[in-house]
């Protein structure tokens, strides 16, 4: 059987800080082979990857606030990549939040080959989201092995670019561990202090044909993680399908 791979996607709300070394600290705790980051900076990405001695470090640029720094994703691992490529899901200008993009990242862990699409969807147009999702099942069927879907959907389980990419095959890694369990990632607008998050938007999907493990969101402490990221990280371990094999 093909060993596990541990896989984190984490939402960091990069635009607010990142405090780095409590970020990194709740990060290695869980001892991943692959990071995947939303709403991060370079900067902060390259910091992260210093904390926890992964020297396998991928950022993409998304788009640049103007206020701020660009914004972009990352993927992280201790492990070494065969490749990584960004790719557009939604254009616009380079100021515009609107602007969507992942990353296509394959590493060898020494046990196993695994490729990932670190994404992260647009939010408040749900039809958008669907062809999004469309665009990422078209670019998994371009090359091998199936990938890890992970990252920020904006989508709660069941909807948008959720039901699309169920139906597309793809196994939602925390639904498969505890089912209909609420697993909430995310608040809504207000303050996350002393209070639950409220909506579950951020996903490990797995290929078809894989067996999922784990499936945890990461929420003890809760106030000191609510005070890190307007979203909590999502960790899942996955025994992904031999190469040729498929279904569930």
């Amino acid at each position: 059987m093909i060993a596990p791979v541990r896989v984190l996607t984490w939402n960091v709300q990069g635009s607010a800080g990142v405090d780095v070394d409590a970020v990194a600290r709740h990060i290695r705790a869980q001892s991943p082979d692959l990071v995947a980051l939303q709403e991060v900076q370079r900067r902060q990405a390259a910091r992260l990857g210093g904390a926890l001695a992964m020297a396998g470090r991928r950022w993409a640029f998304k788009h640049w606030p103007i206020v701020h720094r660009a914004e972009g994703l990352a993927v992280l691992t201790p492990h070494r990549f065969l490749a990584a490529e960004p790719f557009r899901i939604r254009g616009g200008p380079i100021w515009s939040w609107r602007r969507r993009i992942g990353i296509d990242a394959t590493v060898d862990t020494g046990a196993v080959i695994v490729r990932v699409l670190d994404v992260h969807l647009s939010p408040h147009d749900d039809e958008a989201r669907r062809t999004e999702a469309r665009l990422l099942i078209d670019r998994a069927g371009r090359g091998v092995p199936a990938p890890l879907v992970v990252g920020d959907l904006n989508d709660q389980p069941r909807r948008g670019a959720h039901a699309e990419l169920l139906g597309g095959g793809w196994i939602d890694a925390w639904q498969r561990v505890h089912g209909d369990a609420a697993g909430a990632t995310s608040w809504t607008s207000g303050d996350r202090r002393r209070r639950p998050p409220t909506q579950r938007l951020d996903h490990v999907l797995a290929p078809s044909g894989s067996v999922v493990e784990d499936a945890t969101v990461l929420d003890d402490p809760l106030e000191q993680l609510g005070a890190l990221s307007d979203h909590l990280p999502l960790m899942a371990t996955v025994r992904l399908p031999e190469p040729g094999r498929t279904g569930q």
